[in-house]
């Protein structure tokens, strides 16, 4: 059976968690049958955009054959500017404790920050690689803006393997999501999502004080 057509108050809720979504600029949403054109500023193959946009719909009760979702992607005339993601690391110390450190590139300064944790699996420490990467965000731009880590979990979403991370910052009415899709690298999968998350409200940033 086909999941019901969404009315006012569920379509304003899906637009404004799929344009929350890393990348998306608009969402424009017709029918029944129900057409969610998906308008984002660039390709980012790191960034399942897609299977983000199939989570949200989920949430609210709508059948993925309900849906016909339409990804548009922008043309840029300039090149974009991101920070640049070099690597991400977890050593382990004596007495069950471990050191993540990720090291980041922009404007042709490298910048590298570590957070230390309990090595208690998994879960803790795809959280320390996520928290290390926020610190070195937080040293690219000195400081002026500040991350803070909600939450990171490893989750399959429509026969794909997942890091979604959720981080909450001041300058930023709704919390940031932002995905990865998961490799033999979980430590890099978790500082992408983390700078998927936060690519482009850092984007603006650096771009208005560079």
């Amino acid at each position: 059976m086909k999941s019901p057509a969404p009315d006012t108050a569920t379509r304003d809720r899906l637009r404004a968690q799929i344009e929350a979504i890393d990348g998306v600029q608009k969402v424009v949403l017709e029918g029944p049958p129900l057409v969610a054109y998906v308008i984002c500023a660039e390709r980012n193959d790191s960034s399942p955009v897609e299977l983000l946009v199939r989570a949200v719909l989920a949430r609210e009760g709508l059948e993925a054959s309900s849906v016909d979702v339409r990804i548009c992607y922008l043309v840029s005339t300039q090149a974009p500017r991101r920070v640049r993601f070099l690597h991400s690391r977890l050593q382990r110390r004596t007495a069950g404790r471990v050191v993540a450190s990720v090291g980041l590139e922009w404007a042709g300064a490298e910048y590298e920050r570590e957070v230390e944790g309990e090595s208690s699996g998994g879960p803790m420490e795809l959280r320390l690689a996520a928290l290390a990467t926020l610190r070195t965000l937080e040293a690219v731009i000195g400081g002026v803006l500040e991350f803070r880590l909600l939450g990171i979990r490893a989750l399959r979403a429509f026969d794909a393997d997942l890091i979604v991370v959720l981080l909450k910052t001041e300058h930023s009415a709704t919390p940031l999501i932002g995905a990865s899709l998961a490799t033999d690298d979980p430590f890099r999968s978790a500082s992408v999502a983390v700078l998927n998350a936060t690519n482009r409200i850092l984007g603006n940033y650096l771009v208005t004080h560079n």
